[in-house]
């Protein structure tokens, strides 16, 4: 009887130390918390492994059932997920960024789309609805006067801006963003 619970003892200790040691070389990481689950389940099997009294057959528990190994193992997509998004938060911010320079210049446009390729370096920028602000000789304040809203898509030349501010926003884009003037679409 002695002889059983010195044996039952040591296998506690060597179980403890076992899982101190593997937590201890263990990275940071998603999967660790799940490691110290493993380790405290089988420290728990040793402690009660005397009161059930029999040897337990870990192979007739389905653990895969428990764990969704879909998402352990898919971590590329993962990956794949936020470059994409870290491409349309870099779209939006330079879209965003774009739009405060050409007021800048005296112009205005609420629509400015950005292509970029896998290193986030911009392939093409297209810019819609481009108008000129007009400015106030006593205040230098921007000032825009609604007098209709119309919903619907009308073709209208008053509102375009010339060839000439066009050629200003290509060449100004050109300069500061280094992107080819043939891939900068100014309408």
């Amino acid at each position: 009887m002695m002889a059983g619970i010195n044996s039952w003892a040591k296998g506690i200790i060597v179980a403890i130390i076992i899982g101190i040691i593997i937590q201890m070389i263990l990275p940071e990481g998603k999967n660790k918390k799940y490691i110290k689950v493993i380790i405290g389940v089988y420290t728990l099997f040793c402690i009660i492994s005397p009161v059930i009294g029999k040897n337990i057959d870990l192979e007739s528990y389905n653990i895969e059932k428990y764990l969704n190994m879909e998402t352990v193992i898919k971590t590329e997509s993962a990956s794949d997920t936020y470059d994409e998004n870290v491409k349309e938060m870099f779209k939006n911010k330079m879209s965003d960024e774009i739009k405060e320079k050409i007021k800048d210049k005296g112009y205005m446009s609420n629509n400015v789309q950005i292509e970029v390729d896998g290193k986030c370096n911009i392939t093409k920028i297209k810019i819609s609805n481009v108008s000129k602000l007009k400015q106030n000789d006593e205040q230098n304040k921007i000032q825009m006067q609604v007098n209709k809203i119309e919903v619907g898509i009308k073709e209208d030349n008053k509102d375009k801006i010339e060839e000439s501010d066009k050629e200003v926003l290509i060449n100004f884009i050109n300069e500061n963003y280094k992107v080819d003037k043939k891939s900068i679409i100014v309408q």
